[in-house]
């Protein structure tokens, strides 16, 4: 079935990144397969933005995604699990994390609240669907 299994995780929103996990865990408990989280962080690749922020506070930015992880990592999986924080916009990376790493299913959250924002640039989700070479899982309606 599957053997490497890619969660991407919203560190901003814990409650529906571990409602996800838990579906990850048990898809990857049927068939033993690998867990992997990613977190994507804003890039700030825009030439006008990146000149305002400092080395500084990308440091300070990453530390936090970096600790954020950490702490849904110990405080949600019971299974060992490897992680990674990539910078850039969040489908592309996600993509990007899940062909290098030889993944063959990844496990996303859609959020129909955010509708407004599909109207004009489609869901995170969906862009990861179209563009991704493996099979990809869109659940909705997650609950606690």
């Amino acid at each position: 079935m599957f053997k490497k299994i890619l969660v991407p995780i919203d560190v901003d929103y814990p409650k529906a990144a571990a409602a996800v996990y838990r579906k990850a865990a048990a898809i990857a408990k049927l068939s033993g397969a690998e867990i992997r989280l990613v977190s994507v962080m804003p890039g700030f690749g825009m030439p006008i933005v990146a000149s305002f922020i400092s080395d500084e506070v990308r440091k300070e930015a990453t530390d936090r995604f970096k600790e954020s992880l950490e702490k849904f990592i110990a405080d949600n999986c019971d299974e060992p699990v490897s992680s990674r924080i990539r910078v850039g916009k969040n489908w592309e990376e996600i993509v990007k994390a899940a062909d290098e790493w030889g993944a063959d299913l990844i496990v996303v959250y859609h959020n129909r609240r955010r509708e407004i924002n599909e109207v004009f640039s489609g869901s995170c989700s969906q862009r990861v669907s179209y563009n991704a070479s493996c099979s990809v899982l869109r659940l909705r309606n997650i609950r606690d």
